[in-house]
Parts: structure tokens; C-alpha cells; sequence
């Protein structure tokens, strides 16, 4: 998605959006032609997004895996269920809305911290580094931003293979992850990036909105994105670093790779391929095909997913990396 696709998909659902603190009291689970709704305040009646239904089954301590189970073979039972709890909870809740959808039950403490004002803010001091905006996702849960800047550009192994710096900028409304910026690669020659999630920062989404913490929130995020320019060439350093620590065996690596990140067959299959394509017999080698292979993903989430592999493989220390070649 680009920038300006998604900054108006954002400008579109904010009139939609709402937000409601409710004490359990007010709140019951209906059910209507077989799907099941929440009805607030006695009178105004909501569907209830997926995500969202996993925020019920926590928040009431219903085991999730149940919760579905009755809500695809037993409306009528989880009905009974959450009701039953809701009544029993006798707390006050945070509800965030879009339209005619439910789309999180949160905690009353709940810090508000929405997509377009987190976008806003980080576009500003970008201005100052010479960045752009790579890519963007939008799921019901969060906002992903892909960001490089054109200021931060070194090598690793050679000058002609370029590694050009930015950061993943993740948001949610709902409560489903933190504000964070996770240092993020751009590897020019095979358009393969790598988040390094050792050096990430992170915002919870907690307060009570009414102490200048917004204010705070965004002052922390421009500290933060100076912070993570700032350490590139750190991460350049450690980068080379792990070029001295070479392997033997790159399927059998690789095998114990896939076994104990628990990824699929034909990960392992692309993870191979990528490392056929630029076999290098080393720490940084097994990373590039790691990342390399996330672009055969076809969805951005199993994307994202490998391009952290690749980092934490990085970030994995010597002795335990060389297990992986025994």
C-alpha cells in the first residue's frame, strides 16, 4: 500500500471511529440469526470484529480455543457463557468501535494512540533525514510502516552491495501490539530487507490520557527515530562481525533453522533457493537467505516474520548459532 493510499483509508475511518468507557454491567453478548453481536447500554447493538472476539475470550478468561468452538457450533452456549462473566466481572471496560463494529475490549487504563496522529507525527521528523516511505500495511489490528532514509548507506562485504538504513514503524488501535520502531535493512541489490529487533524501542499503550502523555508519546517517538538512525552504523558493524563466523553444513543449518522457528516445508524450500542464489558460508549468509526468502511470502505478516528471523538470527549469540551446524 502506498503512503498516501493509506493516510486517506485513515482520514476515511476517522469520523467512524468511537470510543466508549463501560462498566461490565452495561454490556451483553445477543444473539441474532445465528451470529452473535454485543448490545451497549441497553439499546445500541454491534457486530463484533474476529480480533476483537479473541480480546473476549482474554478479557473474561474463556479459553480461546473453546470460545470459538462455541461460536461456530454453539452461538447459543457462548452467549450463555460470556454473559454469564461479563456479569460476574464487575469492572469497568474501554471500547473502541469503527462504525457499526466492535473492534476491541480493552482495559479502562487503556492509553489511546491512533494510527494517523503516530503517522503525522513521524512524517515531521522525517523530513529532517532525508527518508521515504518504502511501503505500509493496514490490517484490523495494526499499521506497519516501512521506512528508509537515503543518509544511511554502507556495506557489508563489498561496496557494490549496498545496505541502505531506515526503521518498521508498528502501530495498534486496538490493543493487539505496542507503539514500536524496530531498526530495519534495505539490501539494494536484492531488495530483501532485515529488522533488527534487538534495537527496537517500544511505546505500551497505558495512561490515562489527561497528563500531557501525548505530548510525551510523540516526543518519544522523534527521540526514537533519531535514536535508531543513530545506530546504524552499529548495526553495520555487527553485521560484519558475523561474516567471521562461518559454518560447515548450510542445509543442515538451515534444517535446524526451520525446525526450531517451526517454519513450513516450502519456507525451508525458498529458504534454500535463497541461499543457492548467493551462497556464503557464514553467519550473514544464512540471515541474507532467511530474508531473502521473505519476499516469496504472500502475505505481508509471514513477510515481516522472516525479515525478523533474519535479525534475531544476527542477534543470535556465537555458541548457540553454532549449534545450529552441529
Amino acid at each position: 500500500m502506498k503512503l498516501q493510499t493509506l493516510i486517506e483509508e485513515l482520514e476515511r475511518q476517522k469520523p467512524l471511529k468511537w470510543d466508549k468507557k463501560i462498566n461490565s454491567s452495561q454490556l451483553e453478548m445477543i444473539l441474532s440469526e445465528n451470529h452473535v453481536g454485543l448490545q451497549v447500554n441497553g439499546n445500541n447493538r454491534f457486530s463484533i470484529t474476529k480480533p476483537c472476539h479473541s480480546q473476549i475470550a482474554e478479557r473474561l478468561e474463556i479459553p480461546t480455543k473453546y470460545y470459538h468452538k462455541m461460536q461456530s457450533e454453539s452461538p447459543e452456549l457462548l452467549t450463555r457463557n460470556v454473559n454469564t462473566w461479563i456479569r460476574k466481572a464487575e469492572k469497568n471496560f474501554f471500547i473502541r468501535g469503527l462504525d457499526v463494529y466492535v473492534r476491541a475490549l480493552l482495559s479502562d487504563r487503556y492509553k489511546v494512540m491512533d494510527h494517523i496522529d503516530i503517522l503525522y507525527c513521524a512524517l515531521n521528523e522525517l523530513q529532517a533525514h532525508d527518508a521515504e516511505i518504502e511501503d505500509c500495511f493496514l490490517s484490523e489490528t495494526e499499521v506497519n510502516v516501512k521506512v528508509k532514509s537515503n543518509k544511511l548507506k554502507d556495506f557489508v562485504r563489498h561496496k557494490d552491495d549496498l545496505l541502505i538504513g531506515g526503521f518498521l514503524l508498528t502501530n495498534s488501535e486496538t490493543g493487539h501490539k505496542a507503539l514500536r520502531l524496530e531498526p530495519r535493512l534495505f539490501r539494494v541489490q536484492c531488495s530483501n530487507g532485515m529488522l533488527i529487533e534487538e534495537f527496537k524501542t517500544r511505546q505500551v499503550h497505558l495512561g490515562n490520557g489527561d497528563d500531557g502523555s501525548d505530548e510525551m508519546v510523540y516526543l518519544s517517538i522523534r527521540k526514537s527515530i533519531n535514536d535508531l538512525f543513530g545506530s546504524f552504523g552499529d548495526i553495520i558493524q555487527s553485521l560484519r562481525e558475523t561474516t567471521e563466523i562461518k559454518i560447515n553444513n548450510p542445509q543442515r543449518v538451515i534444517n535446524n533453522v526451520v525446525e526450531h522457528y517451526r517454519l513450513s516445508e516450502t519456507q525451508k524450500d525458498n529458504i534454500l533457493m535463497a541461499f543457492g542464489a548467493e551462497s556464503e558460508y557464514d553467519k550473514y549468509g544464512i540471515a541474507n537467505a532467511v530474508t531473502r526468502a521473505a519476499q516469496m511470502e504472500e502475505s505481508w505478516e509471514r513477510s515481516i516474520e522472516l525479515e525478523k528471523l533474519g535479525g534475531r538470527l544476527i542477534a543470535l549469540p556465537r555458541e548457540k548459532f553454532k549449534n545450529l551446524d552441529k
